[in-house]
């Protein structure tokens, strides 16, 4: 007799919901980077006015939503 592992067998719902958790993490990957891309598109535009600021607050809020991007990620794997 063939010996099966359970493990390896998954459903169609598991599949869905393994991809599902794929896309939040792209898509709040995503969204960081273009949160990040603007940041210093900022520091940029401000350097070039002779006041460059930069926006601290941006990088932790893009840090923020890609974190929640990985938990998602974790919980719906």
């Amino acid at each position: 007799m063939a010996w099966i592992d359970d493990d390896d067998t998954r459903s169609k719902s598991d599949e869905i919901e393994l991809s599902v958790g794929r896309v939040v993490y792209w898509l709040a990957t995503m969204i960081a980077a273009v949160m990040v891309v603007f940041a210093v598109a900022d520091l940029f535009i401000g350097w070039a006015q002779g006041a460059p600021i930069l926006r601290i607050f941006a990088f932790i809020a893009a840090a923020a939503v890609w974190l929640i991007g990985r938990a998602l990620r974790a919980l719906l794997t």
